[in-house]
This record gives C-alpha cells, sequence and structure tokens, in this order.
C-alpha cells in the first residue's frame, strides 16, 4: 500500500496493527533518504476520526499537534506520524537488574515525556494504556502513537492520565519493594488514593522521594559498564571467536594439505637470516 501526503509517498514497510476501527502501518517515504519511516494511523470508523481531529485540533490544555499530516484516502482518514523506534519498555525494562537510582531515573524519564509530549490526553491515555513506551539504551523514555484508537474518549484530561502513569511508575519500581525504595511505598500508598491530579505532582513526589545518587567506587563502575554494555560485549566476544574458529579450521586444513602452518612462519625462526648472512652456527 502507498500513500500520499504532504510531498511524501509513503510506501507500506510492516502493518502492526488492525482491527474494525483503525489500521496501523510503518511507511518508509520513497521521495526523501533512505529509512525515512513514519508511522501512518488510518482511522476506518468516521466517529472516530471526526473526534480525533476534533482532539487534536481544539485541545487548549495541548494545542500541539501529535502528528505531521492528515490526509484522506479509500480507507478512511490517514495520520502521518513520527516513527519511533520499537523498544517496548515491557520487553527491555530489566527492573531486578537494574540499581534503584537507575529505575528512578526511568521513571522520571517517562514523566518528563509525558509533560513535554504533544499528544493531548485522549491521546497520551491510550498510548499510556496500550504500554506504548519505548526505552532507549540510555533509559530515556519515549512515547509512541497508541495502535488502537476504538476507546478515544475526548472527555479525558491530565488527571485520568496521570493516574494511570502513576500506576505505571509503581508497577516499575515494584522490583524494588524489598529494598523499601522510598518512591515505592510513596506511590503504593498515592495510587490506592488516586491522589495525583498533575504530572507536576507526581514529578516532585519521585523526585523528592528518589534515593541520592551514590559515588561508586572503582569495581561497580566497572561492574556497571559491563552491565549497561553487556550485549554490545557479548557481540564483540562472539565475533573473536568466530574469527578464532576459522582461524583453527584454516591452520588445520593447512596442516593437512602442506604438512606445516604458514601464517606460524612469522613466529618461529623469524630471524634465521637476515640479508646474505645467515645467523645460525
Amino acid at each position: 500500500m502507498v500513500y500520499q501526503s504532504n510531498g511524501m509517498m509513503l510506501r507500506t514497510v510492516k502493518e502492526v496493527f488492525l482491527n474494525d476501527d483503525n489500521i496501523v502501518r510503518i511507511c518508509e517515504d520513497m521521495n526523501n533518504a533512505p529509512n525515512s519511516y513514519y508511522t501512518v494511523i488510518i482511522l476506518k470508523n468516521h466517529i472516530l476520526a471526526k473526534r480525533f481531529l476534533e482532539i487534536t485540533e481544539s485541545n487548549n490544555d495541548k494545542p500541539s499537534k501529535c502528528y505531521i499530516d492528515v490526509f484522506s484516502c479509500e480507507e478512511g482518514l490517514g495520520i502521518v506520524a513520527d516513527y519511533v523506534k520499537e523498544r517496548n519498555l515491557l520487553d527491555f525494562y530489566m527492573g531486578k537488574e537494574l540499581t534503584l537510582e537507575a529505575c528512578e531515573t526511568v521513571c522520571i524519564n517517562l514523566i518528563i515525556e509525558c509533560i513535554s509530549t504533544k499528544m493531548p490526553y485522549p491521546v497520551l491515555y491510550l498510548a499510556l494504556k496500550q504500554r506504548q513506551i519505548q526505552l532507549e539504551r540510555d533509559n530515556n523514555v519515549m512515547l509512541s502513537m497508541p495502535y488502537d484508537f476504538s476507546e478515544l474518549d475526548s472527555e479525558i484530561g491530565e488527571e485520568e492520565c496521570v493516574v494511570l502513569a502513576a500506576e505505571i511508575l509503581r508497577d516499575l519500581l515494584e522490583s524494588k519493594s524489598e529494598e523499601k525504595a522510598i518512591s515505592y511505598e510513596l506511590l503504593s500508598k498515592k495510587v490506592v488514593k488516586e491522589s495525583y491530579d498533575t504530572f507536576k505532582d507526581l514529578y516532585f513526589d519521585i523526585k523528592m522521594a528518589a534515593k541520592k545518587p551514590e559515588k561508586r567506587g572503582f569495581f561497580r563502575r566497572i561492574r556497571a559498564f559491563f552491565s549497561r554494555n553487556s550485549s554490545r560485549i557479548f557481540k564483540l566476544l562472539l565475533r573473536i571467536s568466530i574469527f578464532l574458529a576459522v582461524l583453527a579450521i584454516i591452520a588445520i586444513v593447512c596442516r593437512i594439505i602442506t604438512g606445516e602452518i604458514p601464517f606460524l612462519r612469522l613466529f618461529v625462526n623469524t630471524f634465521k637470516r637476515i640479508g646474505t648472512e645467515s645467523l645460525i652456527r
């Protein structure tokens, strides 16, 4: 499927969601540089399409548009949004392996993303509810557009969003409950009472309760480095192992065919002769 929108020719690369109300596809812009990806949402339900436009164009609290362009097509209303690389929080957040400080950093980054996002609250609520939260390698957090728009509700405001976000943060910090983390205990109490009304209140609570950074010793810094880069180190060691294995196979084959290993000549009897002079007596 190819769509035309605002000078872009968007070719479908992957379809990631489909239901009776909307379709979500990842598309590549063929008119620009390679790997120019966008998220294209097709709202097939005309009532939902009208509701979405009303929310995004007349929202006084968050007037910024959460999309790049809209267009009409045979399937319905098309919405072009930025593509956020898929690295879902549920798949890549390893709370038990992270320090409490790192977990709280992820939580703070999520709050900041909720505050700074261009999504109006009804769309933000769907993104949080559907866990369209992407965790980057440096523990920054990005929100991507929700997939299912069937429950889009124009009455949703900041309070509903912040209550849902607080529940997500509590779940993220649950792995640190045994450490009696103040941030987890505070969230656990306030989530039950639905005490939060704004993201600023949630931010100040987590910031206040967060564990203060400690000066790490040499060995702790080394362990943290290996923990952060474990996947890269594994890939490097795997490549080195493959290279050594290939080298060993070549050596065995050469030994069988020629009776010697050619590249070992570099290390064995290298200086028997210099020019015309023999060093062997």
